[in-house]
């Protein structure tokens, strides 16, 4: 299976508007610790996102680029190219995909400590709706974007060789480009 050199932009709304629909849930589960819950999930979820798009989406093949989530083409905007054959490595990009990692987890802890308190259908059912939510977004994301993700076809994206997409061989993604 070859690689996306631009997804499809039905598989990019797709991907945003369930992860927007994960946000919009655990906003409403972090908020029901405190403002310092929802402030947490907004910084780690803003920082995640920023550092992923200086040290990670510079160094991808997708920079300038309509990628899964669409961000190759936002840190084409403002941020300078860099080395794509350091993708994936390096601490940055992992400080960087464990600060989204931590608030995609968040907003599951949250829901857990408002169960402890209160086992009513407000409080199970949020915790419940984000729980399917992600999963459903870590089997869409694994099968839609990284099954066709240049980056996690060469090996070099760790997300994408925990979803084990189809490998191709590394000639047929350099006569892409």
């Amino acid at each position: 299976m070859t690689c996306h050199e631009n997804y499809p932009a039905h598989l990019v709304v797709l991907n945003l508007v369930a992860l927007a629909a994960a946000a919009v849930v655990g906003i409403m589960l972090t908020a029901r610790l405190g403002w310092w819950a929802l402030a947490g999930y907004a910084l780690l979820g803003a920082l995640g996102v920023l550092l992923s798009l200086a040290w990670a989406c510079t160094r991808c093949h997708y920079y300038g680029k309509i990628c899964g989530l669409a961000l190759g083409k936002l840190a084409a905007l403002g941020l300078p190219k860099r080395d794509e054959r350091e993708f994936g490595q390096g601490w940055s990009q992992t400080l960087a995909w464990s600060l989204v990692g931590l608030a995609l987890a968040l907003p599951l802890v949250a829901g857990i400590i408002s169960l402890s308190a209160s086992r009513t259908l407000s409080a199970v059912a949020p915790t419940l709706v984000y729980l399917v939510l992600v999963v459903l977004i870590a089997r869409t994301h694994s099968s839609l974007i990284c099954g066709r993700c240049c980056m996690a076809q060469q090996g070099r994206c760790r997300l994408g060789r925990v979803a084990g997409p189809t490998k191709i061989v590394v000639s047929e993604v350099e006569a892409h480009r």
